[in-house]
């Protein structure tokens, strides 16, 4: 398929997303009022990839499916197919895209519209703002992760700040609902744009999924470590390996035997790791791994003794909230998003500098079975199945 060959009106529609011309913003955007009893949901994911947000909508449909059987569920992917898999009685989509420079934007804007009317959808949930631009004739919600592009402009390219504030701010004007997966995005939607803070609210994640990873008794209590992320600049890495390194010669009777695995690191931070740590001298101490599967991330996470999270932002941090579920001890920033989802039950490093980590690392490896306990009584609320029933009641 060629832009040249669509009809007029849907080149006018998607001539109107570049040129920022809405038109008939009921037409174009905002649908009707679903009943309560929502029949059919259809998910707009054409344009995710695999990483976080597969993880959260792998969890949310299946959570919805298991709490509301009656509802149909209906997944819009892109032209490779599913990128995460669905529970059972949820129907994948796939649509095409046209070929031409336009074809990501007509899969984004026409196909999703067009597909959600063709399966009758009562309510459409885009996954990410960046898709939906057209909106949708049935009511239409979005999650939104963060803001961080505006509020740490500096960690992305220029077009991608661009590309940003364009299609985001977009599907944001056009969604009826626009759900934030922690009470920080909230505030900064609120703060930032506040002319839409009266269609949006709070539908905090999930972090009961991790229960069903492997035990940690499973493994090896003589080999303890501690788990880290590098895959992201914000997630500070770098002084994390400052920190470890400084933890192991102040604290080395603590710290004896345990070892740091960095996960989730690309080509170039590797190397820049790798000599990171050469140069610290402690390369029997900290093990650089690769981008782990699925499987073998539940496996490596569940088994830590320690979770290292140190963000400088975060729209939620899944990763803090999993391991207070978990009864492992936390080491998290000042970030507001990761002191809403542990809630006082991990320790807080006041900086990154490698003596404020160092002494975060010893304090919370001297947590005790109680402080552990509640934390993980504390988690109990965040379940996947309050996720479903916020932004289906939101929808309805």
């Amino acid at each position: 398929m060629d832009l040249v060959a669509l009809p007029e009106q849907e080149l006018r529609e998607v001539g109107a997303v570049l040129t920022g011309d809405p038109g008939d913003e009921c037409a174009l955007g905002h649908g009707g009022t679903v009943s309560s009893r929502l029949v059919h949901l259809v998910v707009d994911s054409v344009v995710v990839r695999t990483g976080s947000v597969t993880i959260v909508l792998e969890h949310l449909v299946r959570a919805w499916a298991e709490t509301f059987p009656d509802d149909r569920i209906s997944v819009l992917f892109g032209p490779e197919g599913p990128t995460f898999p669905l529970p059972d009685g949820a129907h994948a989509e796939v649509l095409d895209q046209p070929g031409g420079p336009l074809g990501g934007l007509w899969l984004r804007s026409v196909a999703v519209r067009r597909a959600a009317s063709r399966l009758g959808a009562d309510a459409v949930l885009a996954a990410v703002p960046a898709s939906g631009l057209l909106g949708t004739r049935s009511p239409r919600g979005v999650i939104l992760y963060d803001l961080r592009f505006e509020l740490r402009p500096e960690q992305f390219s220029r077009k991608t700040r661009i590309a940003r504030k364009v299609s985001w701010l977009w599907s944001l004007r056009l969604a009826d609902r626009i759900f934030t997966i922690s009470d920080r995005t909230l505030h900064d939607l609120r703060d930032l744009h506040p002319s839409l803070i009266g269609r949006a609210e709070t539908a905090a994640l999930g972090s009961d999924h991790a229960l069903a990873w492997p035990h940690p008794a499973t493994v090896e209590a003589d080999h303890p470590y501690a788990i880290a992320f590098g895959h992201y600049g914000n997630k500070n890495a770098n002084a994390v390996i400052d920190g470890w390194a400084r933890f192991c010669a102040e604290h080395a009777d603590q710290a004896d035997g345990w070892r740091l695995r960095l996960v989730g690191m690309g080509a170039r931070d590797r190397a820049a790791a790798e000599e990171q740590v050469r140069r610290l001298g402690v390369g029997e101490r900290i093990e650089l791994m690769p981008w782990l599967d699925d499987d073998a991330f539940a496996r490596a996470f569940a088994g830590a003794g320690l979770v290292v999270f140190p963000s400088d932002f975060e729209g939620f941090g899944l990763p803090a909230a999993e391991a207070i579920r978990l009864g492992i001890p936390a080491v998290v920033s000042t970030d507001p998003a990761l002191a809403e989802v542990t809630g006082g039950h991990a320790v807080v490093a006041p900086s990154t500098t490698a003596a404020d980590l160092a002494e975060a690392f010893a304090a919370a490896l001297a947590r005790t079975p109680e402080q552990l306990a509640a934390g993980q009584a504390f988690a109990e609320a965040f379940t996947w199945r309050r996720t479903a029933e916020v932004i289906r009641t939101g929808l309805s």
